[in-house]
């Protein structure tokens, strides 16, 4: 009988020390954010949100209600490639920079620039945002709630994210100088006219499938770039 207990005690030992091997197995799904704990670098909360997006390439880079002729093609690069650069002062640059380093700080530079994009994008707008004409309006604008979530709190990530801007010197063996120094990079691409999207683009969440089947539905162009979705 004793003999017994034993052996139903090993076996259960034995079940135990299985299910926790598996439990701190890592799963496949996050391949993708465990490069960046092998370069040292802390994970985000959107790359390991990223990290779990599958099949990725099958959303569409653009699309277009317009046929693919040659002059669509022509209109699309310029509106892509060509733009004016804007007059902006030190405390444009300041929180244009704040403002892709929360919303895109860890993306590719497109991505940097799209953030930009739409901010510029709605400063220039004669119709639903003609009632911000500046950088500032149209980060803090709030007529029909808040915006862009990093203003939100006090302090806030957008005032993290500044602080970081006005001290970068301190940070320079640091992740954080290099991000928001490409975000500065980004910042000033984009008010020197570059652009990653078209001027009509004026919103862009993280949620690309139901906002891609909002847009389709309502037959609105869209754009994905890494894990955002920018359209009109």
């Amino acid at each position: 009988m004793k003999a017994v207990n034993k052996t139903r005690i090993f076996a259960a030992t034995l079940l135990v020390a299985v299910l926790v091997f598996c439990n701190i197995m890592p799963a496949e799904g996050v391949s993708a954010a465990s490069k960046s704990v092998d370069s040292g670098l802390p994970v985000s909360s959107i790359d390991k949100v990223a990290a779990k997006i599958k099949d990725v390439d099958k959303y569409y880079k653009f699309k277009s209600r317009k046929p693919d002729t040659g002059d669509t093609e022509k209109k699309e690069e310029k509106t892509y490639e060509d733009g004016d650069p804007i007059d902006y002062s030190e405390d444009d640059l300041r929180l244009l920079s704040g403002i892709i380093y929360c919303e895109a700080g860890s993306m590719s530079e497109q991505a940097r620039i799209a953030v930009a994009n739409v901010i510029i994008n709605r400063m220039n707008s004669k119709t639903d945002w003609k009632h911000v004409n500046t950088i500032r309006e149209v980060i803090y604008d709030d007529k029909w709630g808040v915006q862009f979530s990093p203003i939100k709190g006090n302090p806030s990530s957008l005032d993290l994210a500044m602080e970081l801007y006005d001290n970068l010197s301190d940070y320079k063996d640091k992740w954080q100088y290099k991000q928001m120094k490409n975000c500065i990079s980004s910042a000033k691409k984009a008010l020197n006219g570059e652009k990653a999207i078209p001027d009509s683009f004026m919103y862009f969440n993280g949620s690309i499938e139901s906002s891609k089947e909002k847009c389709e539905s309502k037959g609105k162009d869209y754009i994905v770039i890494d894990h955002h979705i920018y359209f009109e």
